[in-house]
């Protein structure tokens, strides 16, 4: 049982800060070229293979490479994002798969989850300032079942001054101490800091460093 969460729609590279985020994503996602590319993150798709497929929800979905994934999988796909260009893609890319997926356009700040709903959520280089951190974690709790399983990945705080992904903003990177905190309530499966080569399109290319966990939510 999983509960997958990917908010392309918050900070995952270098932005700059006078542009809205919206329009940002917008403006990277108009091209051809998929730019975190066409296959699902590495980790994420291990960890759903291990599974048995239910439903899954991807915010910040972006471009549809782990929503299309997980479809594949035989997962039933809900994503949202806030990037029409994204969802756009996002929604193409699942036609020239002959699959369906749900794809909703909404920010993070309007989406409603539905509570205890999901098998399964995966935060991928997710990385949110820390009054926001804290709610969208507490939403994405509710809204697995009993059971689901909750996966992220995301840059930690070594990756600060690298060029290969992530916000270049100590207080948006994430460590092991930080998820612990957030999802304490979390029966953990594993949690650990860790060293890995990205290659996932133009922008996360090369070592980094990055924090992974997976939980399961408990039953009682």
């Amino acid at each position: 049982q999983v509960l997958v969460i990917h908010l392309a729609s918050m900070v995952r590279t270098q932005r700059n800060p006078q542009v809205p985020v919206k329009e940002f994503w917008d403006t990277r996602y108009d091209t051809e070229e998929f730019v975190y590319g066409r296959a699902p993150n590495r980790f994420l798709s291990g960890e759903l293979q291990k599974l048995n497929p239910g439903r899954i929800l991807l915010p910040g979905e972006g471009e549809g490479r782990n929503a299309i994934y997980a479809a594949l999988l035989g997962w039933d796909v809900d994503a949202i994002d806030q990037s029409n260009t994204g969802a756009r893609k996002a929604r193409q890319l699942a036609l020239d798969n002959k699959l369906n997926i749900n794809y909703q356009v909404h920010t993070i700040e309007t989406y409603t989850f539905k509570t205890a709903y999901y098998d399964a959520v995966a935060l991928i280089f997710v990385h949110l300032p820390p009054p926001l951190r804290r709610q969208v974690h507490f939403k994405l709790m509710e809204a697995i079942k009993p059971g689901g399983r909750l996966i992220i990945e995301a840059f930690n705080s070594y990756q600060l001054g690298k060029t290969t992904g992530g916000p270049q903003s100590a207080a948006m990177l994430y460590n092991a101490d930080l998820l612990r905190n957030d999802f304490k309530s979390l029966e953990l499966i594993y949690l650990r800091e860790e060293e890995t080569e990205l290659d996932e399109g133009i922008y996360h290319q090369g070592n980094a460093h990055v924090v992974r966990l997976i939980g399961n939510k408990p039953t009682k």
